[in-house]
């Protein structure tokens, strides 16, 4: 009955209450009712629906009242209620029940009863709340490994998978995932069911979780915070933990550089390679394939760890020219990536050049007459400006008359002939250096050909021999020679056995009594080589003649004199095919006395002991076991002679020589002036007479031609001759001397002494004496032809 009563207060409570506290602390439960008629006498507590108290407390005894544990309850023993009657909003609180150390089952609804002296027993009903802080929050990965500060590493494109629990807590909490201030909301952060888990005691506490899925990781996750937040009420304080996102990253960017503009071969350089964007830095491997003169040095980091450089120098070479230079960075860590640039190098350098043959021809096998062409390998950067071809050092170009095509890279030689053979080199240009390459040589193959002389006259004694040597060029030198005899009994071979051949040349000892008739005893001997290109088409040939006296000397010249001595030089004649010497005699030139005999081998020979002021006359000879040669006269004087008589002119005594030469000249000049006053006058008379009757100044010619030419001058006169003299004599040539033509005629008596003499006079000496010639000997005249054509009136000219 006392129980039914009970549960129909309750129902009928006079106050409720709503009361909320954190679990571990005490919690005060008061009891609030409408203002009483009288005193309490008897408060009751009272849980949930329990019908029976936990704690009560009699206000009746003593003032400070009695305290009674029911049923020996844990809840009453850390219950004590304190008394006091304090209006509140029309309302008396009669106390309030302190609760120690509030668990989580110390939540419920309360029960206060009140008891009273008089009044009628009211009831106030408190509702506690017990809130309970979170016993922890961790985070795990997908391994259910805890991350304290840093999750990973990571790679580009990974999935992350995290778990943030939070221990504990009532009610229970929320987690949530947050990121650069920004919640990770489904799906990416998905909360898992709760599941109660003993957490360092004896009693299971719930764990609430949620899950974080970062599907794809990209380079701008690496150093990410994210941040796990645990919240319950506003009694508790939240959780929040946060980890950071480590990731390895492969290199974003390789570069090199130095490469840029042009290197240039034999000029170190260096180049560098970067790497970016690796994390751990990158390794740089940095290579030239195929090149010797490369050396990369040992990688850098900067401070930041974010860049990695690595160095190299290259001593550059032609052959380095278009080969690829190749960095690759990769990250160790990243094993599945790694990155690389290329560069294509530009060397300059100076031209290469090699000149050859085109392929198609064998060197070994050209012959006259074939075409050659030749090509000038060039490798060169900058490409080569100009181009050059040499033949033997010398410049060749381009004349289609002489087959010569000489194109930039390409010559053509069309046509060749024994004479282009020799070394080819070809020159290129470019802004860096001109070279020229190794000679190419060209060889070109050819039917012998005699060497110069090709006819060579031999004399010799009828019964002698003499040996005759054919020397031929030839290409190639392997030769075979044949010998003929052409003489009064015709073209006759002869064997083998009869001359001896080496290479190009061949030897044959010759008779000619034994090649001819009786009665003539000389003859003309030919030779011809034959080689594998073909046979001697002009042969050389020997003219075998008897032996005689040699020829006089040709070409004497006074080389050196002096007051005391004269030196001459001439050139011998043909030896009459003996062993020739040469004989001088020094005449005195007034007096025709012999001042000196001298004798030598070779024609060339020196005066000594002269007389000062005389003038000497030298007769060189050549002379043989047949005979001497007539005499080359040469006309000479002591040096200091001629000073005195440029000096002493006015009493120096004149040389009779130099009087005759005067008296010559003079009178030739005296003929000259006469015939040329004589000349003019008469054109003058003609002139007059044709001004005179000027109907009649156009004749008729012979040859139907009307002309009437201006009267020339003298000057102008010889001219003229000089035209018509080609004009209308044709087989008169002007001489080197112009129009007077001097025509030497020698008079010569038999057996005279100076049958046959030439006489030389030396070029300084010309104006001052005239040769002379020794008593006896004829004097040699010379006659000047004038031709003078004043008028062509009646066809007149005079002699």
């Amino acid at each position: 009955m006392a129980g039914e009563q009970l549960r129909m207060g309750k129902r009928n409570a006079t106050t409720t209450v709503t009361h909320f506290t954190l679990a571990g602390s005490p919690g005060q439960l008061p009891c609030e009712l409408p203002v009483p008629s009288d005193r309490p006498t008897l408060i009751l507590w009272y849980k949930d629906e329990s019908t029976k108290p936990f704690y009560s407390f009699d206000a009746r005894e003593a003032s400070s009242g009695h305290h009674k544990v029911h049923e020996n309850s844990s809840l009453g023993r850390r219950s004590r209620f304190t008394l006091e009657t304090i209006p509140q909003n029309f309302q008396t609180r009669v106390g309030f029940l302190e609760v120690k150390n509030v668990t989580l089952a110390d939540a419920g609804n309360y029960t206060c009863r009140v008891d009273f002296m008089t009044s009628q027993t009211m009831m106030s009903l408190v509702q506690l709340h017990v809130h309970e802080e979170m016993r922890g929050l961790e985070i795990f990965d997908n391994n259910d490994k805890m991350i304290r500060d840093v999750v990973g590493p990571y790679q580009e494109s990974s999935q992350v998978r995290l778990s943030c629990r939070a221990y504990g807590g009532h009610p229970l909490p929320e987690v949530r995932w947050v990121s650069r201030g920004e919640e990770l909301i489904h799906p990416r952060a998905l909360p898992l069911p709760d599941s109660p888990m003993p957490l360092g005691s004896d009693r299971p506490v719930t764990v609430r979780s949620a899950m974080l899925i970062l599907r794809e990781l990209t380079r701008h996750d690496d150093g990410r915070r994210l941040r796990c937040e645990a919240r319950s009420t506003n009694l508790t304080l939240g959780l929040h933990k946060e980890v950071t996102i480590s990731m390895h990253l492969p290199p974003l960017r390789v570069e090199i550089e130095g490469t840029d503009v042009p290197l240039r071969a034999g000029v170190e350089a260096s180049i560098m390679c970067r790497s970016t964007g690796s994390k751990p830095p990158a390794t740089l491997d940095l290579k030239i394939d195929g090149s010797t003169g490369f050396k990369a040095l040992p990688p850098q980091s900067s401070l930041d760890q974010n860049t990695t450089i690595r160095r190299g120098r290259l001593l550059p070479s032609s052959e380095d020219n278009g080969r690829t230079i190749t960095c690759t960075a990769k990250n160790p860590l990243v094993p599945d990536y790694r990155l690389s640039a290329t560069r294509r190098l530009q060397v300059h350098f100076a031209p290469e050049v090699q000149a050859r043959l085109a392929p198609a021809l064998n060197p070994k096998n050209i012959k006259e007459g074939e075409d050659v062409y030749f090509v000038c390998h060039i490798r060169a950067n900058p490409p080569e400006s100009r181009v050059q071809w040499l033949h033997q050092g010398r410049p060749l170009f381009t004349v289609k008359e002489k087959g010569v095509l000489a194109q930039a890279r390409n010559l053509v030689l069309q046509r060749v002939s024994r004479h282009a053979q020799g070394k080819y080199q070809c020159t290129a240009t470019n802004a860096i250096n001109t070279v020229t390459s190794a000679p190419a040589t060209l060889d070109v193959m050819f039917a012998p050909e005699c060497k110069e002389p090709r006819n060579v006259t031999v004399s010799v004694t009828a019964t002698e021999e003499v040996t005759l040597d054919c020397a031929v060029e030839s290409n190639p030198e392997e030769v075979s020679f044949t010998w003929k005899v052409n003489s009064s009994r015709g073209v006759k071979e002869l064997p083998a056995s009869t001359f001896t051949s080496h290479g190009t040349t061949s030897r044959l000892v010759y008779k000619p009594q034994e090649h001819a008739h009786t009665h003539e005893q000389y003859g003309v001997v030919f030779c011809l080589g034959t080689n594998k290109i073909g046979k001697q088409k002009v042969p050389c040939m020997f003219i075998i003649t008897p032996a005689g006296p040699p020829e006089e000397p040709v070409s004497c010249s006074l080389v050196n004199h002096s007051a005391t001595s004269l030196a001459v030089a001439c050139v011998p004649g043909h030896d009459g095919g003996l062993q020739q010497h040469f004989l001088t005699t020094v005449r005195d030139a007034a007096t025709q006395e012999v001042v000196a005999n001298i004798s030598s081998p070779t024609p060339s020979f020196s005066v000594e002991g002269l007389a000062p002021g005389r003038d000497y006359l030298l007769l060189v000879t050549a002379a043989n076991e047949k005979g001497r040669s007539s005499p080359y006269i040469i006309q000479g004087f002591a040096l200091k002679v001629a000073e005195n008589k440029i000096n002493d002119s006015s009493t120096a005594e004149s040389s009779p020589l130099l009087a005759v030469f005067v008296g010559v000249v003079s009178g030739f000049v005296f003929i000259l002036t006469v015939l040329a006053v004589a000349t003019r006058s008469r054109c003058r008379r003609r002139r007059g007479r044709a001004n005179a009757a000027p109907d009649s100044n156009k004749l008729t010619g012979g040859g139907g031609v009307d002309e009437v030419p201006p009267s020339p001058s003298t000057k102008a006169s010889l001219d003229e001759v000089e035209e018509e003299d080609e004009d209308e004599d044709g087989n008169t040539v002007e001489s080197p001397g112009g129009l007077l033509e001097p025509r030497e005629v020698e008079s010569q008596d038999a057996g005279s002494p100076g049958s046959g003499y030439r006489t030389y006079v030396p070029a300084q000496q010309q104006q001052q004496q005239q040769p002379l010639h020794p008593p006896g000997a004829s004097n040699s005249h010379k006659y000047y032809k004038i031709k003078i054509n004043c008028t062509r009136l009646n066809n007149e000219s005079f002699v």
